[in-house]
């Protein structure tokens, strides 16, 4: 049964220090305790308003959205009508779970509504967390001591107005007075629907005296130890990262201990038996949460506890110039979360839109071939499924030299890096960025463009190294890179006019199209040089001309070729970090860079094949022979 302290009148109580508190003599034990272990809460502090990279709302008290006469309670029916403005406590405990609290804002577009209205209904208000001590009916020997925050707004791939957050310590103990005289043993952290526990000894808890320090996910509200990103994950709500980096600012909020229920409609805290959502209707994990009482862990917070993790997933990102990288992986990760919610809202649309690329991909795959032909020659007409299937017995062949070929991708990382750095460094440039604000488009669009061209200009250097191995199957890897050396004056002067060309056709918007019909013409620029001797605007030239009159088929193989190499490195890189979650970003990045050594080779030797195949078409080549008929060497 339920503590008979826990349903003594409920009283608000500031945080202090457990002398302080006990000092009167008089005070509720339950009282003593929840004041004696109020936990310190870390935000991640905003750079400026809106900014949704720092934390946006504080825990707050629930009055912020009662007798709001900008919140309507709605009745979930036909058009789910407003039964009341400005519902308060008292009408709360008077309606049933048939119903929700509507803030102003549109939950799935919140803009910066959200944190505007937050900061107008919590200007006069504390930070606020609400405490509970319950124990288990079948765990008499143990007891429970929740601490419960509400968050105006929930910013995280399942985007939802209202957040139930919380953490939970535990006591080997029979009763709150016996509590009293002892430490926790354990402390449990909520995630999303999950979550973390620790030994209350253990070193990755943080506290102040007896108070335990909570590091708050910025948007999420996840509950953590400690500062880091976190890889999150909930049955229903998908994955993605979980900020708590610092710098933080700290927040002591004042403590409400809350009874196990309420009988009187007239009681302050009678919104406790609102079995309602705190936040607009939406489908699916975009819903608005239910309150305290409806949580496994308010009626049963021994289960709850033990089922916790006792690790976390860790992003690394340590080192200087992680924040790009771990950017682009929570990018990754937040849109495959995205995926899994619509599959989960919406599974038939979802299935609908894999059953069109399943179709899609399938007509592709009849309308080629994949009979397995001879290597050699380079030029000789081979259609996309037999240059898939020659690419790989090319690789097994000359391992070695492509190998080699591939490690210019380590030291273009470096540059990338290099790069990067720079544009934050240089006057004109962190002006620029800095009027743009710290999330926006222009920053994301530097990057992509620095990023890209340099691995554009990487991956051709690697197809001309590539192509000379194809031709001459003596040559080693580093007489390959020597050969591209050679005529790296033509090389690099016909990618420099390719990317200011299609550049300045992207960059203008309605030169779009143009762009892209361009990019495609100029994808046989290395073989160009390598093979024809073509250089400059010849090259461009060269490589248009091969490809006039099969753009389509170009297009779709290379964006076939691109999109399967970036979905592999992309795999194995989540894995990575998924599997060597204490692996330092310098490690991580190495590996990564080492994927790209082992896979561009694979790229090159298609495209090269490609362009063979355009070679071929355009002077009458034969196609190649089926391998069988070929004399293996």
């Amino acid at each position: 049964m339920l503590l008979a302290g826990v349903v003594a009148e409920p009283s608000a109580v500031s945080a202090g220090s457990f002398e302080q508190a006990d000092a009167g003599g008089d005070r509720d034990p339950a009282d003593v305790l929840a004041e004696r272990y109020a936990p310190i809460v870390m935000l991640k502090e905003q750079d400026d308003e809106c900014d949704a990279t720092g934390e946006q709302y504080e825990p707050t008290a629930v009055e912020i959205v009662l007798d709001n006469p900008e919140v309507v309670l709605r009745q979930v029916g036909p058009g789910d009508p407003v039964l009341l403005t400005a519902p308060s406590a008292n009408d709360l405990f008077r309606v049933g779970d048939g119903t929700y609290l509507d803030f102003p804002g549109d939950a799935l577009r919140p803009g910066c509504t959200f944190e505007r209205d937050f900061r107008r209904f919590a200007e006069d208000v504390r930070p606020t967390v609400y405490a509970y001590v319950v124990q288990q009916p079948d765990r008499p020997d143990q007891l429970a001591l929740q601490y419960w925050f509400f968050w105006y707004y929930n910013l995280w791939n399942n985007q939802h107005e209202g957040d139930w957050e919380g953490i939970q310590l535990v006591f080997d103990a029979s009763s709150v007075d016996e509590a009293l005289t002892m430490e926790p043993s354990s402390v449990g952290y909520a995630q999303h629907e999950g979550g973390e526990r620790v030994e209350w000894t253990d070193t990755r808890l943080e506290r102040e005296g007896d108070r335990p320090v909570v590091y708050s996910s910025a948007g999420s509200h996840a509950s953590y130890f400690t500062t880091a990103v976190f890889l999150g994950r909930g049955p229903s709500e998908g994955f993605g990262c979980d900020d708590t980096t610092g710098p933080s600012r700290r927040l002591d909020p004042e403590v409400v201990r809350l009874p196990a229920t309420v009988d009187d409609p007239d009681d302050p805290l009678a919104w406790l038996m609102y079995d309602g959502r705190w936040g607009e209707r939406r489908p699916g994990p975009y819903n608005g949460p239910t309150g305290p009482r409806d949580k496994e862990r308010w009626s049963a917070p021994i289960d709850w506890h033990d089922d916790l993790r006792t690790s976390s997933v860790v992003v690394p990102a340590g080192e200087s110039g992680a924040a790009a990288l771990v950017s682009g992986f929570c990018s990754v990760v937040e849109w495959g979360s995205v995926q899994v919610i619509d599959f989960q809202v919406q599974p038939i649309r979802f299935v609908l839109l894999v059953a069109i690329v399943a179709l899609v991909l399938s007509r592709l795959v009849r309308r080629t071939v994949w009979d397995r032909v001879a290597l050699t020659p380079i030029v000789a007409r081979r259609r996309l499924g037999q240059i898939l299937r020659a690419a790989p017995r090319w690789y097994r062949r000359r391992t070695g030299p492509l190998v080699l070929t591939g490690l210019v991708h380590v030291p273009v990382a470096f540059v990338v890096g290099s790069m990067l750095a720079l544009l934050h460094v240089l006057p004109f440039s962190r002006q620029v960025i800095h009027l743009g604000g710290e999330d926006t488009a222009l920053r994301l669009v530097l990057t992509l463009l620095v990023g890209g061209v340099a691995n554009l200009i990487a991956n051709q250097v690697v197809i001309a190294a590539v192509t000379q191995v194809l031709r001459d199957d003596l040559l080693s890897g580093v007489d390959a890179i020597r050969a591209v050396a050679a005529r790296w004056s033509e090389l690099a002067s016909a990618l420099l006019r390719a990317i200011v060309i299609v550049g300045a056709l992207l960059i203008s918007v309605v030169g779009i199209p143009w762009g892209v019909r361009q990019l495609v013409r100029y994808q046989f620029i290395a073989q160009a040089v390598m093979v024809d001797g073509q250089g400059g605007a010849a090259a461009l030239r060269r490589s248009s001309e091969l490809v006039r009159g099969r753009w389509f088929h170009t297009a779709i193989a290379v964006a076939f070729l691109n999109g399967a190499l970036a979905l592999a490195t992309t795999t194995i890189g989540l894995l990575l970090l998924v599997s060597l979650q204490t692996l330092p970003l310098w490690a991580f990045s190495l590996l990564v860079s080492l994927t790209s050594v082992l896979l561009v080779p694979l790229l090159a030797i298609a495209q090269t094949l490609l362009y063979g195949d355009a070679v071929a078409e355009r002077e009458g080549a034969e196609v190649a022979q089926p391998d069988e008929l070929v004399v293996s060497r």
